[in-house]
Formats: C-alpha cells, sequence, structure tokens
C-alpha cells in the first residue's frame, strides 16, 4: 500500500513578470528616489527615442537567412511589411527587455506566419516543476484569449538576470537609466522653469525720474515699443537724456543648465552599448568615422545574438543576420575589405570580382575574361616589386633602365 500524498494534486504553477511592470531600483530593501521609469514616458525622451529608434530600424532592416524556413522570415507578418514589423518587435525588447511573437502553424505543424503581441496583454505562467512555461495571450480584437505553449511562442529577452520572477524573462536597459532619467527630467523643468520665469523680460529700458503715478509705466513701454517695432524696426533710436536700455542675455547658470542635459545623454549611450557620438553628434578628435561605424556595428550584435539564437531554437533551423546589409548600405567597407584582400593575394582577381557580384556590391557590373587576365598581370608585376605599364611609362624601372611603353 502506497504512502498517502496530502500534497497531491496541488500545483506551485507561478506567474512570472512579462517586462512590463514599473522598473523599480531598490538599495538595502528599500526603494530609492526617482526609483522606477514609466516605459511609455521613457519612449518620449528625445535622447531615449533616438536610440530605441536608431536600433531597431537598423536591425529590421538586416538580411535575414534560415535555410528551409527563408520564405517564412522574408515574409513573416499578415498585415505589415518584414522591416515594420522586426521594428515593432525589437522595440519592445529595447523598452520592456522582452518581445512576444505567435508562431501559427499549418496543419502539418509548420511554422506558417508570425504575430507579434504588446507586452501588455501577455501573462506568463511557470508549470508545476517547471515544466513549461504557457504564455496567454489576450487578444483585442474579436478572438478570445487563448494560452499557447513556450514551443509555439516566440520571447526575445534581453539581459536575463535569473532572480526570482526575472528567472525566465529579461530586464531592460532603462532599469539602469532610473537616476539619470530622472536627473534629465528635472534639469529640464529647472530650465524651462528659467526660461519662462527668469527670462521673459528680454530689455529693460531705465527712465530718467522716477514714476509713482497709476499707468504710467504702461504708457513709456507701449509708446517706446511702437516707435522701435514694426515698420519702425531697425530705424534711428531716439532716447530722452538720461534713459538707459539694457539687454537681458542668458546668464551663464542657466547656460550651463542647458548643457547638464549632456551628462544624461552619455549615460543613455552607454545603457544601450552604442557610442555617444550617435546622440549629441559629436565626437573626440581620436575617433574617426570608421572606428564609430565598427563600435556601433559591435554594439548591435547584443541585440542581434537573441533574436538569432531564440529564432533557431524555436524554429528548429539556424538563422542569421546579416547587420552589414543595415550598416553597410553603400558597400564601402564591404568594398575596402575586398580590395585589401585582393592586394594582399589572398584573393585571386576573379574571387574578389564573385564577391562583389554575389553581395551586388557594384550593382549592373559585368565582368569579363580580358577583364580578369588585365588584373592578374597587374598584380602580378605589383607582387614582383613593379609596377604596370601605365606607372613605368616615362620613369626608371627597378633596374635602372628607362622604361618607355612604344616598341
Amino acid at each position: 500500500m502506497g504512502v498517502w500524498n496530502p500534497f497531491k494534486g496541488i500545483f506551485r504553477s507561478r506567474t512570472l513578470a512579462n517586462g512590463t511592470g514599473p522598473l523599480m531600483v531598490f538599495s538595502g530593501g528599500k526603494i530609492q528616489t526617482q526609483s522606477s521609469v514609466d516605459v511609455n514616458q521613457a519612449f518620449k525622451n528625445s535622447d531615449v527615442f533616438t536610440v530605441v529608434e536608431r536600433i531597431s530600424s537598423d536591425i529590421a532592416a538586416c538580411r535575414f537567412s534560415g535555410q528551409q524556413y527563408q520564405a517564412l522570415l522574408d515574409n513573416p507578418f499578415h498585415l505589415m511589411n518584414p522591416y515594420a514589423g522586426w521594428q515593432e518587435v525589437l522595440i519592445q525588447l529595447l523598452l520592456n527587455g522582452n518581445s512576444y511573437v505567435v508562431i501559427h502553424r499549418d496543419k502539418q505543424q509548420k511554422a506558417s506566419w508570425l504575430e507579434p503581441v504588446p507586452s501588455d496583454d501577455v501573462t506568463l505562467t511557470l508549470q508545476d516543476n517547471a515544466t513549461d512555461i504557457i504564455y496567454h495571450v489576450h487578444y483585442t480584437d474579436e478572438r478570445a484569449d487563448k494560452d499557447y505553449l513556450s514551443a509555439d511562442v516566440l520571447h526575445f529577452k534581453l539581459v536575463t538576470p535569473g532572480m526570482d520572477v526575472n528567472q525566465y524573462t529579461g530586464v531592460s536597459p532603462l532599469m539602469a537609466l532610473v537616476p539619470e532619467l530622472g536627473i534629465q527630467d528635472s534639469s529640464k523643468k529647472l530650465t524651462l522653469a528659467s526660461l519662462i520665469h527668469a527670462l521673459a523680460p528680454t530689455n529693460i529700458y531705465t527712465t530718467p525720474n522716477a514714476i509713482t503715478e497709476p499707468g504710467a509705466k504702461d504708457k513709456i513701454r507701449e509708446a517706446f515699443e511702437k516707435a522701435n517695432t514694426g515698420d519702425n524696426a531697425g530705424r534711428v533710436m531716439i532716447m530722452d537724456a538720461g534713459a538707459k536700455l539694457e539687454t537681458i542675455d542668458v546668464t551663464p547658470n542657466v547656460a550651463k543648465l542647458l548643457d547638464d542635459t549632456t551628462f544624461a545623454q552619455t549615460q543613455i549611450a552607454k545603457a544601450f552599448g552604442i557610442p555617444d557620438s550617435y546622440l549629441n553628434g559629436q565626437g573626440d578628435q581620436q575617433s574617426s568615422i570608421e572606428m564609430i561605424r565598427s563600435l556601433y556595428q559591435n554594439a548591435l550584435t547584443m541585440y542581434i545574438r537573441p533574436i538569432e539564437s531564440e529564432l533557431t531554437y524555436k524554429l528548429g533551423a539556424p538563422v542569421k543576420l546579416d547587420v552589414t546589409s543595415a550598416i553597410d548600405v553603400d558597400h564601402q567597407n564591404e568594398l575596402n575589405n575586398i580590395n585589401n584582400l585582393a592586394k594582399s593575394g589572398m584573393l585571386t582577381p576573379r574571387q574578389a570580382f564573385g564577391l562583389m557580384l554575389a553581395n551586388d556590391i557594384l550593382p549592373g557590373l559585368t565582368v569579363t575574361d580580358e577583364d580578369i587576365e588585365l588584373l592578374n598581370k597587374r598584380s602580378s608585376t605589383a607582387m614582383k616589386g613593379g609596377g604596370t605599364e601605365d606607372e613605368n611609362n616615362g620613369r626608371p624601372d627597378n633596374s635602372g633602365n628607362q622604361s618607355n611603353s612604344q616598341t
């Protein structure tokens, strides 16, 4: 006779965070001042919007490759083009740390199309003994709510801290920006108040004598403005003896307030892992355009890897994103790399042309055997230390003899 288990049938399922709750910061068990970030409000911050829009648009423009799922990846969404659909997924991922896409399957249980679902409309439940995660999706149209197994939901997540309710969910970089966004918001409010209240008047007109009669100052102000504005603007100004006109400039303290947002901009770029020059439009003297582009391209990998990994895991086939198709839009970097490899002899001219044609670097380029033979001849001559026929025309060659193109 078996031992009776009083806990049989009692499940320990628990609800997990979906990433849309307030981003809280704790220290010593206490919530800190400016301890939460409203995701919707943060997206209205110009610097956060710039970062999120730039990263999401660049990754959405990447070329997806996925073997037998290539047709699905080329046109994955209904009612949205691939670029708009992936950008929506990325924006949710960047702001919430999580993004959810339902996999709709055909009768053969093969993925046929994808449907992004707002994070607010998804509830996660960890099943008993952590056997699976159930995604409860609340549809805002006429469809009834539905539960999906984890195999039928693409759950993209950024940083997974693995703590309590965040064990199977990610967190947004906005969590690290709670103090900085609070400082920036307070600074903007203080600057705006200073501009409105402290700098409302632009000029001070001082009369030679004290004026005590009610309404006299208003009459003097109106008369002065009428004489020096409108059609009279720019004409010679006539003032009474002893009268004085002063112009109010932006004080150094207020001017400093206007520049205080640079600190927050740098911290926002740092949290999202991109060069801060993408925010403030400035780079240091030691940074080149190529260096900044390289740093930015490397930074995008932290957002590309979760996309690749989840698609590969749920679809069961390797999926890769080509970031160069989004970053190097003019193919300049790729062309330079091919050129350098060809110059070093690691690529033959035929291989170099093949790469250029395969990657559509120079659309409309046609290559003949004569072109390749000419390049092979020039390459062989250059590797021997000589020059081309045009380069040696009229100049001494390596032997010290005068070179002449005429025979």
